[in-house]
C-alpha cells in the first residue's frame, strides 16, 4: 500500500474492519459462549419486564451481552480476547493489523461531535477529552450533539473502527457511567461501566442513533442528509453524481467555479483523499472534478490580472501541507492539487505560446496611456493639464476602436487591474468610481486588502480598462484641484473647527454628484448619438464578453446598498455639484466608433 494513494489507505482501513468484523464473529459463534450470552441477557431482565420481541433489539442486546463476554476480564485477569490473541495467527498482513487493533480495544464514553465525510465521524471522548475518527459510514449527520458508548479499535492510520453496538445515552445512563471514571483516565476495558451501563440501557430501552441505509447511494443520501452539517463542496459533490449521470453540465461546472476560493479548494482535495471505496459511486471522482475547475479558474483569474490567482494556489497548497502534517489530511490531497496545478501551468503556458496576444495598436495606446499618468496624475497636474492629457489620449483610442468590429472583440481577452484607495474608510470620490466603470463599459467591485485597506477591481477589456484607470486618476486629481481651490475660498474661510470639516466634506459630496450627472448626461448622449449604428452594438458586444469572462471566472458579484441620508453644508455641496458639473473628461476619449 502507498501512502501516497488516500484511496489506498481508506481502503485498507476498511478491509482491517472487516478482518476483525471476522475475527470477533469466530469467537461468539462458539455455542458455550452463544449460551452465556443468552444468560446474561435474562439477567437483565430477571424481576424487570419481559424479553423485547423486536428483532433488532434482540440483536441489539446480544452484542451487548458479546462485549462483555469478550472483554470481562476473569479471575486470572485476562479477558476472552485476551486467550484468543495469544493463541491467534495471523496469515496476511491485513489480519496482523486486524489482532493489534483488537489488542488496543478500549471502552469509550464518547459525544458524537459532526460528520467529518461520508466515510469518517468525528468523536470526543467524554473521559479524557481526545479527539477521534471514527471508521464509520452509518451514522447520520443529525446524531451530532448526542453521547452514546463504544468500544473502539485504534488503527495504524489514526482512525478507530467500532465493535460494539450503536445506541444513545440519557442524561441519567451518562450520569451513572461516569460514576465509574476518572477524570483523565481511559476506561481501558471498561467492563463494570459497560456492565452497568448495558443494562440500564436494556432495562431503560433503546434510544436509536440516527443511521443510514446499508446499501447507501447517491440519491439516498442527497436527500437524507442534513444539509447544514455538510459544506457547499460536499453538497456540489453529491450533486455531480446523480444530475450529471448523462455527463457533466453547464451549471455543475459553473457552480464550482462561484464556490472557487482557497477554503473551498482545499475541501475539495481534502475530501477526494478521504473518500474511500464504501462511498457512493463516482463521488471520489466528482471531488476532483470541482477541484479541476476550481484551479483552472484560480490560473484564468490570474492570468485576466486578478487578485486570486497563483498566490491563492501557494496559499492552499501550504494549508494541505499544513494539514497532511498534523494527520487531519492524507498524502492523496497533496498529490492531487500538484497534478491539478501541473496541468494547468502547462496548460496557460501552451495557451500563452498560441495566442498572438495584443495588437501593436493597441499596446501602443497602452504605452502612451502609461506614459501621461506619469506625466500628469503621478506628477501632480492641475485639472486644466488634466484635460489637455486627455485630450491626447482620445485622439489613440479613437483610431485604435475604429478598427474594432464585433468578430474582434469576441476573441479580445478581458483583464482586471487593482485600484489602492489607501484607505480603510470610504470617501466621497467612491461614488465615482461605479458611474466611472460603467461610462468605460467595465464592471467594477470593491475588495478589502489585507490590511483592512479599500482597493477597486476594474474588469473589462484592456483599453477600456486603461481608459476608465486613466479617467478615475483624472478625478482624483479634480477633486485635489477642487477642494483646494474650495479651502481658499468665502464658504470655507467663513467658517471655523468643525464647521469647515462639514462644509468641505460638503463641498466633496456635492463635487461627486456633480461628476457622476455629468458622466451619465455624457453616457446619454453617446447612446443617442450612436442608435442603430454598429459603433452602439458594439458597445452591446463588448458589455456581453465582460459579462461572459465574469461568470466564466466563477465570479459573483453583489450589490451593496445605499448609505443613509448625510446632512450637509448647503452652499459648500451646491458649489461642489457646479464645480462637478463642468468637469469636462473630453468625452472623444470614450467614443465607441464614428
Amino acid at each position: 500500500m502507498s501512502l501516497n494513494d488516500p484511496t489506498a489507505v481508506i481502503d485498507a482501513d476498511y478491509e482491517i474492519l472487516e478482518a476483525i468484523g471476522a475475527q470477533v464473529d469466530s469467537l461468539i459463534d462458539d455455542p458455550a459462549r452463544l449460551g452465556a450470552m443468552r444468560k446474561t441477557v435474562r439477567q437483565w431482565f430477571s424481576g424487570h419486564v419481559e424479553l423485547p420481541r423486536d428483532e433488532d433489539v434482540l440483536t441489539c442486546l446480544m452484542a451487548m451481552a458479546a462485549d462483555l463476554d469478550l472483554f470481562t476480564p476473569a479471575m486470572s485477569g485476562r479477558t476472552a480476547m485476551d486467550r484468543h490473541l495469544s493463541g491467534a495467527r495471523a496469515e496476511t498482513d491485513v489480519e496482523a493489523e486486524a489482532l493489534t487493533a483488537l489488542g488496543k480495544a478500549e471502552f469509550r464514553l464518547v459525544r458524537i461531535i459532526a460528520r467529518e465525510s461520508l466515510d469518517e465521524v468525528r468523536l470526543e471522548d467524554l473521559v479524557t477529552g481526545e479527539k477521534l475518527v471514527v471508521l464509520q459510514a452509518r451514522i447520520a449527520p443529525e446524531a451530532a450533539g448526542l453521547t452514546t458508548a463504544m468500544r473502539l479499535c485504534p488503527l495504524a492510520s489514526g482512525r478507530h473502527v467500532l465493535i460494539s453496538p450503536l445506541f444513545a445515552l440519557d442524561e441519567a445512563m451518562l450520569a451513572a457511567a461516569m460514576k465509574f471514571t476518572r477524570p483523565g483516565r481511559s476506561l481501558g476495558t471498561g467492563h463494570r461501566c459497560a456492565a452497568n451501563l448495558y443494562r440500564d440501557v436494556a432495562r431503560g430501552g433503546f434510544l436509536p442513533i440516527p443511521q443510514f441505509a446499508i446499501d447507501y447511494d447517491a440519491a439516498m443520501l442527497a436527500g437524507a442528509l442534513d444539509e447544514a452539517q455538510l459544506s457547499d463542496v460536499q453538497r456540489l459533490a453529491l450533486r455531480w453524481i446523480f444530475e450529471g449521470e448523462s455527463g457533466e453540465t453547464d451549471d455543475l461546472v459553473l457552480s464550482a467555479r462561484r464556490l472557487t476560493s482557497v477554503d473551498n479548494l482545499i475541501d475539495a482535495c481534502g475530501f477526494f483523499g478521504q473518500t474511500g471505496a464504501g462511498a457512493p459511486t463516482g463521488l471520489k471522482a466528482a471531488y476532483e472534478r470541482i477541484a479541476e475547475v476550481q484551479v483552472e479558474t484560480f490560473v484564468q483569474r490570474a492570468r485576466a490580472g486578478l487578485a486570486e490567482g497563483s498566490e491563492s494556489l501557494d496559499a492552499a497548497t501550504a494549508a494541505i501541507d499544513g494539514f497532511i502534517a498534523q494527520g487531519a489530511m492524507t498524502a492523496g490531497a497533496r498529490d492531487l492539487l500538484r497534478r491539478l496545478r501541473a496541468r494547468w501551468a502547462y496548460s496557460a503556458q501552451t495557451s500563452a505560446n498560441g495566442n498572438p496576444g495584443p495588437s501593436v495598436d493597441l499596446d501602443r495606446v497602452i504605452q502612451r496611456i502609461q506614459a501621461l499618468r506619469a506625466k500628469t496624475v503621478e506628477s501632480g497636474c492641475t485639472e486644466e493639464e488634466a484635460m489637455a492629457a486627455a485630450a491626447k489620449v482620445a485622439e489613440l483610442l479613437d483610431r485604435y476602436e475604429l478598427s474594432l468590429d464585433a468578430a474582434t472583440v469576441r476573441t479580445t481577452a478581458c483583464e482586471g487591474v487593482s485600484i489602492a484607495t489607501g484607505r480603510k474608510r470610504r470617501a466621497a470620490v467612491d461614488a465615482c468610481v461605479l458611474p466611472t466603470a460603467a461610462f468605460c463599459d467595465c464592471r467594477v467591485w470593491s475588495e478589502e486588502a489585507e490590511a483592512g485597506e479599500l482597493r477597486y477591481m476594474v474588469f473589462g477589456l484592456k483599453a477600456d480598462v486603461a481608459a476608465a484607470r486613466f479617467l478615475l486618476d483624472l478625478i482624483e486629481a479634480t477633486f485635489a484641484t477642487e477642494s483646494a481651490r474650495f479651502r481658499l475660498g468665502d464658504i470655507y474661510q467663513g467658517l471655523r473647527g468643525g464647521d469647515r470639516r462639514m462644509a468641505l466634506n460638503s463641498f466633496q459630496i456635492g463635487l461627486a454628484g456633480g461628476i457622476k450627472a455629468r458622466l451619465a448626461a455624457l453616457k446619454a448622449a453617446r447612446a443617442s448619438a450612436h442608435a442603430g449604428s454598429s459603433g452602439f452594438d458594439l458597445v452591446a458586444v463588448k458589455q456581453s464578453v465582460v459579462d461572459e469572462e465574469i461568470a466564466r471566472l466563477g465570479l459573483s458579484l453583489t450589490s451593496r446598498p445605499a448609505s443613509s441620508r448625510r446632512y450637509v453644508h448647503g452652499e459648500a455641496y451646491a458649489a461642489g455639484e457646479l464645480a462637478g458639473s463642468l468637469f469636462e473628461p473630453n468625452a472623444a476619449i470614450f467614443s465607441k466608433a464614428p
